[in-house]
């Protein structure tokens, strides 16, 4: 969920908080002894409308929310209030519940039954990603939107096929190498500071893990797979770094950040380059490797529209600039400056 950050959000988190801090309360004990309160069918209406409709609606405003995570914040609601009411007031609306469960249940179920889909049609995403000549970092989940769906489930689960496909399958795979590529990883520390992460998680899981198992067999299983899958995280960001630099060609700059970001920019669209520009706020989508001491972008590229980039699990965003940090602005700036000359890039 992304946060709005308008005054109508910042209203709506100040309302849900009275909401659910005032629904919570209501069926104490000692509230209602304090008060002489006594609770009837009107006060379970009440809070079935608040926490099943008034709390979604809240939260609609304060976030961005599709309208499956929409119902599935209701049907939550419901399951808070059947924890809150006695049993003796709610008996009435079991049924609520229930029509709400098994409304998540058949939610839950398709997403499922597209996840089968997916499999069931991967010849021809494969056809499709060989038509689209692309690399798997920019061609797997565009083709996956063209021939099955844009869900939002299947973009994270293909984020993470890819994850493991560069992870273990492009070791012996090969950098591209022609007039149009930038290299973004050979004169920093950036592979080095990867590698120092993955030795840490290492080490930490081999001390700490074997510990918290004598203490609790379920946090330490579910943190040995937190770390397995943060090495396999860092492993692929490697792989992308060696094997994805900037490059420019067919008409398009290929600029990509490991997992995290991605970006294929028709070259028409860049309106401005501004060399030596520092980032003018913390939104501005960067191009911009770890190292081990602060580092500053080379540019900021500047777009005519905006057009979307695809994020961390596949979200996508739109912008309209994003900053760079390359081995060798100069030769990106040769590249740029023919732009125009279609026999200048292969």
């Amino acid at each position: 969920m992304v946060y709005r950050k308008n005054k109508y959000a910042n209203m709506a988190v100040a309302l849900l908080f009275l909401v659910l801090s005032s629904n919570f309360l209501i069926y104490q004990s000692t509230v209602l002894d304090f008060f002489s309160i006594q609770l009837n069918t009107g006060a379970v209406v009440g809070s079935l409308i608040d926490l099943a409709i008034i709390v979604p609606l809240l939260m609609f405003v304060a976030f961005k929310l599709s309208i499956k995570q929409t119902i599935g914040i209701m049907v939550a609601g419901l399951v808070i209030a059947r924890l809150l009411i006695p049993n003796e007031l709610f008996t009435p609306f079991t049924g609520i519940l229930y029509a709400g469960i098994t409304i998540e249940i058949l939610l839950i179920v398709a997403e499922i039954a597209l996840i089968f889909l997916v499999i069931w049609k991967i010849p021809k995403i494969r056809l499709q990603m060989k038509q689209m000549n692309e690399k798997a970092l920019y061609s797997l989940l565009p083709a996956v939107e063209k021939v099955v769906t844009k869900n939002i489930l299947i973009r994270v689960l293909m984020s993470e096929l890819l994850m493991l496909y560069y992870a273990f399958f492009t070791w012996k795979k090969k950098a591209p190498q022609h007039e149009g590529v930038v290299t973004m990883h050979k004169k920093n520390s950036a592979v080095a500071f990867h590698l120092m992460l993955i030795h840490g998680i290492i080490i930490e899981t081999i001390g700490f893990h074997w510990w918290l198992h004598d203490k609790s067999i379920i946090l330490s299983i579910i943190l040995l797979t937190l770390n397995i899958y943060s090495v396999l995280f860092f492993m692929a960001e490697i792989q992308i770094m060696k094997l994805h630099p900037l490059e420019v060609k067919n008409g398009n700059l290929y600029i990509s950040k490991g997992l995290s970001t991605r970006i294929v920019v028709p070259l028409n669209l860049i309106h401005e380059v501004e060399w030596g520009a520092k980032v003018p706020n913390k939104h501005t989508v960067q191009f911009v490797y770890k190292d081990f001491e602060t580092v500053e972008p080379d540019a900021i590229i500047h777009l005519s529209n905006p057009i979307e980039t695809t994020m961390f699990m596949g979200i996508k965003k739109s912008i309209s600039e994003f900053a760079i940090r390359i081995d060798e602005p100069e030769q990106l700036k040769l590249i740029l400056s023919n732009r125009d000359d279609p026999n200048s890039l292969t």
